[in-house]
Parts: structure tokens; sequence; C-alpha cells
């Protein structure tokens, strides 16, 4: 309706008895717009599928470019979160002047992310919202006495060029950039595992020593309370083929488990071949040599049928203060227990020792507790700083090309866009600058 009042108006002028040259010039070029309009709208739907079909014809399509932008966002993420774990390791080692190095490249890989983002928000404004901005363009430039026509042609060729031309953007940047390798801590691992004792159930909280070359650990954990522990990012960086010798330690007692050396990366479980936690605050501690063959653990009762080889086999029976130990029974007979109290990482444990001869035993204990052993231990992690400063090298000339390739180069194609828009638009019949003439 727009269109024919936009005709009308330029017939009426253009056969005005008015014997004036300016107003003729109005009639004509509004008899012009009105059946320029009328095209735009007349042809709608076809403008909204010459979309497609451009995007056919040159193999590309949005769920194509959407995919391409989200790999690059993923890639992007994981490049700063291994960041910040590595920083966060270094601040945890001391290494301060690495740490500003880290942040440097942090500012670098954010605001390739908030490119990114900006793209994401003009894509999905575009492909969201395309006939909705069509719509708004072919309205102002129907507006009579070209009030809206400049707008109205800018808006017409940005629908048109930019819908077409984002899904080609993974084209353009793949023909000047070079595959960029992502950052991730590949020259770093970690070690997941869970102590366990002899029948394989979780030692909950126990203290895990890690060592390197001295007789000092150079990592010392805490396990939670279902023993599982873990040393790496962010708080450790363990270089990948580093060997380490493992110790737990447990109710007081030092104990080596199997398998007794571990090389970056591990997964697994750490056993203690020669101790049983019962649960409840109650361990037993085997020393010498002897054979288990059944062990039955209920609410406040262990049951072991063991078998000594050798000589002689101690029993160590420990248990935190608050437990209580109503008996002992080696068969049927029961056994005075003298318990000796000791301090552990902020734990009063009691300890019992029952030394066995060569034989067959049968082995009862009860006992009322509800205790879990939860050591105050001050953990102590690891920095392998060997070769970070190269390292930190590399990820900082990366960081540099993600900048490059995620802002520099779309930035670049949303010039050329928005240059193609606007001559588009001039083909229109609009320009840029809203006008009236």
């Amino acid at each position: 309706m727009l269109s024919l009042l936009t005709y009308s108006l330029g017939a009426v002028l253009y056969g005005s008895p008015l014997p004036l040259k300016s107003i003729k010039k109005w009639g004509v070029l509004m008899m012009y717009d009105g059946l320029a309009s009328a095209v735009l709208v007349s042809a709608y739907s076809l403008l909204l599928k010459l979309g497609d079909y451009f995007l056919a014809v040159l193999g590309a399509s949005w769920p194509n470019f959407i995919t391409w932008l989200t790999g690059r966002t993923t890639t992007l993420v994981a490049s700063y979160l291994a960041i910040q774990s590595i920083a966060a390791a270094l601040k945890v080692s001391g290494a301060d002047i690495l740490v500003e190095l880290l942040k440097h490249i942090s500012s670098l890989i954010a605001t390739s992310l908030t490119a990114i983002k900006t793209i994401y928000l003009i894509s999905t404004v575009v492909y969201s919202l395309r006939d909705k901005i069509l719509t708004i363009g072919i309205l102002l430039y129907t507006i009579p006495l070209r009030m809206g026509k400049s707008a109205g042609a800018a808006i017409v060729a940005l629908s048109i060029v930019y819908y077409i031309g984002m899904p080609l953007m993974p084209v353009f940047a793949l023909a000047l950039e070079s595959p960029q390798p992502p950052i991730a801590s590949d020259r770093y691992g970690a070690i997941t595992g869970s102590i366990v004792d002899v029948l394989g159930n979780p030692v909950p909280h126990a203290v895990v020593k890690f060592y390197k070359s001295s007789r000092d650990p150079a990592i010392v954990v805490l396990g939670d309370s279902e023993g599982k522990f873990y040393v790496g990012p962010p708080q450790d960086l363990l270089s990948l083929g580093d060997e380490f010798e493992v110790e737990v330690a447990f109710m007081g007692y030092a104990f080596g488990v199997d398998p007794a050396l571990v090389r970056v990366p591990w997964s697994g479980s750490l056993r203690v071949s020669n101790m049983l936690y019962a649960g409840k605050g109650l361990s037993i501690v085997f020393i010498g040599i002897l054979e288990i063959s059944s062990v039955n653990l209920s609410s406040g009762l262990v049951v072991l049928d063991l078998k000594v080889l050798g000589s002689e086999a101690t029993l160590v029976f420990l248990k935190l203060k608050p437990v209580e130990v109503e008996k002992i029974l080696i068969g049927v007979e029961p056994i005075s227990c003298s318990w000796s109290a000791f301090s552990w990482e902020g734990l009063e444990v009691e300890e019992c020792f029952i030394t066995l001869s060569e034989g067959k035993y049968m082995v009862k204990v009860s006992y009322f507790g509800s205790y879990v052993p939860r050591p105050k231990v001050e953990e102590k992690h690891y920095v392998d700083i060997g070769d970070i400063v190269g390292y930190l090298n590399v990820i900082q000339t990366t960081a540099v090309s993600y900048l490059y390739s995620y802002l520099l180069l779309p930035s670049a194609y949303l010039i050329i866009l928005s240059a193609s828009s606007y001559a588009l638009s001039k083909f229109l019949g609009g320009g840029l600058r809203l006008r009236v003439v």
C-alpha cells in the first residue's frame, strides 16, 4: 500500500498542471520509487530463497558455519583453561614472573574469545531475524518522499549479503591462515587413583607421598573419604614420563604400595597389601609372612582366617582413641591387649601388638565406633619448571596467532561484507546516507 501511495503521489505530481520542473522531477522519481518498492515487495519470498540457493551453489551452509564457530570456541576455551591451570600451579610454586607472562597470554586469548562472541552475536541476529530485517528494510524503502529509502536499501542489502556471506567466513579464514595447534597441557600429565587395602576396599583419608630423587617427598596429597586422590593441574605440573616412588601413610604407619613406582600419566589403584581397614576407625597391620584365607567384615565385627608361614608374625591393631575394642579372640581364647597411645597428624591413635607363631588361626575382633580418620596434613605440590619457559614461549606465539586468526581475519571479512552491502545498497538506489532530494 505504501508502494501504491508513493506511485500515486508521483503520478499526481507528474500530471500536475503546475509548470514547475522540480515538481515534475519529483513526480518521476516517486513513480520510479513506487515501482521499485513494489518489485521488492513482490520479490520478498524470492529474496529469502535466493540466499539459500547461493549458499547451496557455493557449498556452504549455516549449520556447518555454526559447527566451525563452535570448534574454534572450544579450542579457545580449552586453551584458556589450560593456561589458567598452569598459572595456578606456578603461583603455588612462587614463580610470580612466569605468572605475569601467563596473564599476558591469557589476555590475548580472552580478546580472541571476545571476537568469537561478537561473531556469534552477529550470526545469531542475521540467521534468526533475517526475514524480519528484510521486511523492515523493504518497509523503509517504500515510505513516500524517499524519507527511508537510503536506510531501507542499506538494511535490505545487509540482510542479503550477511546471510550469504557469513557462512563463507571459514573459506576466507582457511585461505589466509596457517593451521593453529591448540594450546594444551600436552607436556604435562596427571596421576589419579585410589588407595585400597589388602581386600581392595578403599582406605579413607590416606596420605599419599610421591618421591622424586630425595628422601623428602616431592608431593604430599590427602585422599578423600573414598580413598581417591588426584595429582595434576591446576596445583601440580608433572612432565610426561616422570617417575615417582609412592608411599602411603595411614594412622601413624608408613606403607609400601603396589605398584611402588608410577609414571606420568598414570591412573589406577595403589594397594596396601599388608593392611586391612575394618572401618569405623579400626585397622589391622600384618607384619611377617602369612596368608589370609578368608575375611568377614560386618558392623563392629572382624573375623580373619589366616596362616602364619614363617616362624612368627605380628598383628598390629590400630584404632582411633574414641573407638572401643570389646574383645579380641584367637580361636576361642580371649587375648588381653595392652594399648599404647601416640599422636599422628592431629589424630590420637592407639596400637596393640599380638605375636603369632607358625600355624593356622582364626582371629575375631568386636568393637564399637563410628569414626573416620582424617589427619591434618599440609599438602605439598610439585611444579616441573625444567622447560616451562620454552613452553610458555610456544604458547605465547600460539596465542598471538589466535589473535590473528580469530580477531583480525574475521574483522577484515566483516569489513568486506559491509563494503559489499554498501555497494549493493547503492545498486538498489539508496546508499548508506539518509537523504531527501
